[in-house]
């Protein structure tokens, strides 16, 4: 693992970090500076960087110069690296979380294929079920139903809106939300002196 910290550099717009490579073999530690453009009209960032490693390795210091796309979330562009006289492009982007599944390049088979699909899949289901800001909205949705049903028992009529809200939230809500609701409503209802 690549243990990595990132300061502002000195002047506006330029950075510096420092880490420690994952292989101990090649090189102990690097420093990064460079600095960056402000973002064009289209969001685009252009960046220039330097890679300096504390002890020499195979690939000695590089020279970056590229431009980041925070629509693809990507930096794209060309490296120089001047001892050896060497050019070439580069492209740092973030993978996204499902090629963690993805199978070995040498396992052809459609087992595997679908294992990794299975799996990416879920993955994706599970997070969306776990966010934060889905498990808010449950329990807002959970909540705001409670509160028309309560008034609907209550015999205080809905207004349309209000009527349309209610009817709107059953497809959205969970049938084990919907019955917990439910108790909860039941309950209150139990607590409440009725007098027709």
């Amino acid at each position: 693992m690549t243990k990595f910290t990132l300061n502002k550099g000195e002047e506006e717009n330029a950075f510096v970090a420092g880490g420690t490579h994952y292989d101990r073999d090649i090189s102990n530690d690097y420093k990064i500076a460079g600095k960056r453009s402000p973002p064009s009209e289209d969001g685009k960032i252009l960046v220039e960087f330097k890679i300096s490693y504390a002890t020499m390795c195979t690939w000695a210091d590089i020279e970056l110069t590229g431009v980041f796309d925070p629509e693809e979330n990507s930096l794209r562009g060309t490296m120089l690296i001047p001892s050896y006289g060497t050019t070439g492009d580069f492209v740092f982007k973030r993978d996204p979380d499902l090629v963690r599944f993805y199978p070995a390049p040498s396992a052809t088979d459609a087992r595997k294929r679908w294992e990794f699909a299975k799996a990416s899949v879920l993955d994706r289901i599970r997070r969306k079920a776990w966010s934060h800001s889905h498990i808010l909205k449950r329990i807002r949705d959970g909540k705001r139903y409670m509160e028309l049903s309560l008034r609907f028992h209550y015999g205080r009529d809905l207004n349309e809106d209000e009527e349309k809200e209610f009817f709107d939230l059953y497809p959205v809500l969970y049938e084990a939300d919907v019955r917990f609701r439910t108790s909860l409503i039941r309950i209150k209802l139990s607590e409440t002196p009725f007098f027709p």
